[in-house]
């Protein structure tokens, strides 16, 4: 998936004020005085105060430690700049912050940008590129941050590319959020489900003697049978366990669901209790190499060197190396190795037709009859995994499938905050969500492990489901491998979420603007964040401190997944494009009518929201 985050640029929509060059370090201009920084990097006192101001926003957690981080800041350059911090409300944050930036009055100078909009802002001259001033910064080092995270804000407005000769970083991260599973684990003993916490690479050694994460072994466990690569399995006794450091197949990922869910009903004597609940397809569809748009490059006159696809419903299979192949495999020209799905563009051999007549390139063909590829599932088929995961069991999802009623509707959910809401009350068993939920899970449900609150219960993190496939009895089994052990593999994938730090391009104190992001955005201000619980530092040292983030005498105990998953996880489809245009009508079509068990895949795909797709995305590249 690598290639992926090259892929995706925007189309400025309006005027665009190309920046083709980076502005160098700011000095002094109209309206204010900026701080004149030495060659160290820090301000050089002339008596005078350079006063910026701050934009943000939060629960009262984050506003509590920005308003004390900045406190921290000014107290530190407290002869040559004050900074103000002005949170906003979090509704109707974007419109606030677009009426700011056009003004050519800069009323705040440093500011929060989402992933969701900085394209559009930076395509439209609104921020100033930070290269110079990370080229000179000894507190925020590119190297050593997750490459998923500060690429994120890397962006040519030309070439409308992250790689392109005029990429500029536009933004630092403020933070990094990746998603996982929240579990409770009081309802897994409920349901007679233990727990272990073993990583692939231990497995050999948990198997041979030595203690998991949690300080117990496999003899301690009372474990009978070799411990496999499973998110969730069941032992030679017949007792059921779940592995907190693997990612479970979709399979597993059910049969769990369904388990814990029947027996915490049947304990409690209620039928509003679900085994799981997400409102998100990425990690389904990335996992088999899938997505929603692919780009398709054309002489066509009428683009500018090509125009984007619609592929959520793309049913031409993936193909992945195959783990054991040695060296380098070429299809339609480009490289690949073991473990590294082919690309949509090196798959499909007419890339232009419709989804019915997509073919697959001959030399695809090829090597899966030479055994170097595997086939994994389709978009298509991720897409409806994923449906059935969120639809009641009583509702054809597509030809025949029904839902595995693992999941509460949309419509009982109700907001972001309910859903969150829900798994505190205990309605919910399994809950995908982001890191920013931890800070008021310790408050509700208990801060260290063994100790929940009086209305709460134990409770930890796991990776997010992948697809997977294991030997079963009768399968042809290669030497080295046992049943049980996996067959066919996807990749591991989701998505994070995350929130820059940007220089209003109107300000006129940019100096001292900067000075404030980079010490957010470094050691200082991470510290701070990650301590709070909500946030992962941005940079890949701090983030594997136990003091600093993991705190694993503290909940979430298995805080590793949260690492794991900022190597890997990118950002959510509202990052593709200039806008959400594209997205909004058949994503309302679909986590209303589909996902709430009024309307099948195969009506979505003839409605007009989802047709009209293809001509709305075909806007973002006309000449």
């Amino acid at each position: 998936m690598k290639k992926k985050w090259a892929k995706f640029g925007v189309i400025a929509l309006s005027s665009v004020l190309a920046a083709s060059t980076v502005m160098g370090l700011a000095g002094c201009g109209k309206g204010g005085k900026d701080t004149e920084l030495g060659d160290d990097g820090r301000p050089i006192p002339d008596g005078t105060i350079t006063n910026i101001t701050f934009w943000g926003y939060g629960d009262e957690n984050e506003v509590d430690v920005f308003t004390e981080l900045v406190a921290q800041f000014n107290e530190e350059y407290k002869d040559t700049i004050k900074v103000k911090y002005e949170p906003q409300p979090s509704d109707g944050y974007n419109e606030s912050i677009t009426t700011a930036l056009q003004s050519s009055r800069a009323k705040v100078d440093v500011l929060y940008i989402p992933d969701a909009g900085f394209k559009r802002y930076a395509a439209n001259g609104y921020l100033e590129p930070l290269d110079d001033y990370l080229a000179n910064s000894k507190e925020v080092v590119v190297e050593e941050m997750w490459e998923t995270s500060i690429n994120r804000y890397k962006y040519d407005i030309e070439t409308t590319t992250q790689d392109g000769p005029n990429a500029h970083y536009w933004g630092i991260p403020k933070d990094i959020g990746p998603t996982v599973i929240f579990y409770n684990e009081t309802y897994f003993n409920t349901a007679g489900v233990k727990v272990i916490s073993v990583a692939t690479e231990d497995l050999d050694k948990f198997n041979s003697g030595s203690a998991d994460s949690r300080g117990t072994t496999k003899a301690q466990y009372g474990i009978e049978g070799t411990v496999q690569e499973k998110g969730y399995f069941i032992d030679g006794k017949g007792q059921k366990w779940f592995n907190n450091q693997i990612p479970m197949s979709w399979d597993e990922c059910v049969a769990l669901s369904t388990l814990v869910q029947e027996a915490v009903r049947a304990q409690q004597g209620l039928n509003n209790i679900y085994g799981y609940y997400t409102e998100w397809w990425f990690n389904y569809g990335w996992s088999v190499g899938g997505d929603c748009i692919e780009y398709v490059p054309s002489d066509d006159p009428a683009y500018n060197g090509g125009y984007y696809d619609f592929t959520l419903m793309d049913p031409t299979p993936n193909y992945i190396v195959k783990d054991e192949y040695q060296g380098t495999l070429k299809i339609n020209g480009h490289d690949y190795k073991a473990g590294e799905i082919i690309e949509w563009g090196d798959k499909v051999a007419n890339p232009g037709a419709s989804n019915k007549d997509k073919t697959i390139r001959q030399e695809v063909l090829g090597q899966v009859e030479a055994g170097n590829l595997n086939v994994l599932p389709s978009q298509r088929d991720a897409f409806v995994e994923f449906v059935r995961i969120g639809q009641s069991s009583d509702k054809v999802v597509d030809n025949g499938l029904y839902g595995y009623g693992i999941c509460p509707a949309p419509s009982s959910i109700g907001s972001d905050a309910d859903k969150t809401r829900q798994f505190q009350n205990g309605g919910i068993a399994m809950l995908v969500d982001g890191r920013w939920n931890v800070v008021n899970f310790r408050k509700v449900l208990g801060e260290y492990p063994g100790k929940p609150t009086k209305n709460g219960y134990e409770w930890d993190v796991a990776p997010l489901p992948m697809y997977k496939t294991y030997y079963e009895e009768g399968d042809n089994i290669p030497a080295g491998k046992s049943v049980g052990d996996i067959k066919v593999h996807g990749i591991e994938a989701g998505h994070s979420g995350s929130m820059a730090l940007s220089i209003n391009a109107n300000s006129k104190k940019k100096n001292a603007a900067w000075l404030l992001c980079e010490y957010i955005g470094g050691e200082k201000g991470q510290t701070a964040q990650s301590k709070s619980g909500f946030a992962i530092p941005s940079q890949i040292k701090l983030a594997n401190d136990n003091d600093i983030f993991l705190q694993t005498d503290r909940n979430p105990r298995n805080s590793r997944a949260f690492l794991r998953a900022a190597e890997y996880e990118k950002a959510g489809d509202w990052w593709y494009l200039a806008d959400k245009l594209w997205i909004d009508d058949w994503a309302g079509v679909l986590n209303g009518s589909v996902r709430n068990g009024t309307k099948t895949l195969t009506e979505f795909e003839q409605s007009r929201e989802y047709l009209g797709t293809w001509d709305k995305l075909k806007t973002y590249t006309k000449k």
